[in-house]
C-alpha cells in the first residue's frame, strides 16, 4: 500500500491504520474500541455534519460500509452489525469530521455486559489509547480481507 495522508477532522491519521480505501471513503482501525472490530468509515473530504456530504460521497461512503461490514461481521464471527453516525456535538460527536461507527454483534450477553459498563463507568475516561503498533498489526489482519 502506498504511504498516503489520511485526516480525520484534526488529526492526522498514520496510514498503517487505514485497512480500506476507495477515492471517497476509507476504513480505519479505532484508537477506542469499544467492542472488537470497531471501526470506522470516513469520508476523504473533511464535512462536519452528514447533510454536507455530496450525493457521490454519501452513496460511497455506506457501500464501503456495507462492504467492510459483511467482511468483519464473518471475520469476527459475529450474527449482526450495528452501524452508527453521531451527526453534531450534541448527538455525541467527538471529531468535527462525519463517520461511520461499525461495531460487529455476536449476542445479547454483550449488549447487557455494555449497557452495565456504561451505568458503571465514563468509557471515555476509562477507555484506554491503543499503541499504533496494537493498530498497525490489527489494520495488517482486515486489509487481508480486501485482497
Amino acid at each position: 500500500m502506498a504511504l498516503e495522508s489520511y485526516t480525520f477532522g484534526p488529526y492526522k491519521k498514520d496510514s498503517r491504520e487505514v485497512f480500506y480505501s476507495t477515492n471517497l471513503s476509507y476504513a480505519l482501525v479505532n484508537l477506542h474500541p469499544i467492542v472488537p472490530g470497531h471501526v470506522l468509515i470516513i469520508p476523504r473530504r473533511e464535512v462536519k455534519r452528514f447533510a454536507d456530504l455530496t450525493v457521490d460521497e454519501t452513496s460511497d461512503l455506506w457501500i464501503t460500509a456495507q462492504k467492510i461490514g459483511i467482511r468483519l461481521e464473518s471475520y469476527h464471527k459475529a450474527t449482526s452489525l450495528t452501524f452508527g453516525i453521531q451527526d453534531g456535538p450534541q448527538a455525541g460527536q467527538t471529531v468535527p469530521h462525519v463517520h461511520i461507527h461499525i461495531f460487529p454483534r455476536k449476542d445479547d450477553a454483550l449488549d447487557e455486559k455494555e449497557k452495565k459498563l456504561k451505568k458503571k463507568l465514563d468509557l471515555e475516561k476509562e477507555r484506554k489509547d491503543r499503541s499504533l503498533e496494537e493498530m498497525t498489526r490489527e489494520a495488517e489482519e482486515y486489509r487481508k480481507l480486501f485482497l
